[in-house]
């Protein structure tokens, strides 16, 4: 990453905060060993959560809640938002941060388990939103899962898609790096939806089904 992008990373985390609920969420994250969304990414789901007014959203990887509460701040009043992790006790400190920010704790239903396997009991075409933030060599087995699961108009947001530049540079021939690389690939010859991919955080793709 160039000087002069970190610059502009560093100058939009300070300008998109400071949120004190997000910022202590996110030093939690790091005593359980889990990355959590940046400033700017957070504010950013929050936005696409307002502009879509989803009834009903869902998460993968709900860490301790950066996201979650991200998500449910755009969402509507009566919005309600599933969220699918395997740790349990990660999951329980979000449940904490949620009440702490004053949301209706039924608002939010925890799931707990492997995402894939999850994501195949939901309702197929039920869902306005679906997040995911896992890591790039999990991501290929949930997107279909995941497309499932939204209506003609939803939206398929993922997380963990440029790994801050390193995707970009072609000396970069890391496994994780080759396995977000791989996806992109894969998904820019996939026909039936639109795309577009932002180099927000971690990076994040945005994917649509197209009529």
């Amino acid at each position: 990453m160039s000087r002069e992008n970190a610059g502009d990373l560093t100058f939009s985390e300070q300008y998109n905060g400071p949120d004190p609920l997000l910022d202590a969420a996110r030093t939690h994250s790091h005593e359980f060993g889990l990355v959590p969304v940046s400033q700017t990414t957070a504010t950013t789901l929050s936005l696409l959560a307002r502009l879509l007014t989803p009834v009903a959203a869902v998460e993968v990887g709900t860490g301790v809640g950066t996201s979650t509460l991200a998500l449910l701040r755009g969402m509507p009043t009566a919005g309600i938002l599933t969220s699918i992790d395997t740790n349990s006790t990660a999951q329980g400190a979000a449940r904490d941060l949620v009440d702490m920010a004053g949301i209706r704790p039924g608002r939010l239903r925890l799931m707990n388990g492997r995402a894939e396997e999850v994501l195949k009991k939901l309702a197929p075409a039920a869902y306005d939103m679906v997040f995911i933030d896992s890591e790039p060599s999990n991501l290929e087995r949930m997107i279909q899962p995941s497309l499932r699961l939204l209506d003609a108009h939803g939206l398929l947001v993922i997380h963990q898609t440029l790994l801050k530049g390193a995707v970009a540079d072609p000396v970069d021939r890391s496994p994780r790096t080759q396995a977000a690389r791989g996806l992109l690939n894969r998904i820019a010859g996939q026909e039936g939806l639109q795309r577009v991919l932002l180099p927000i955080g971690e990076g994040l793709l945005l994917l649509q089904k197209t009529p």
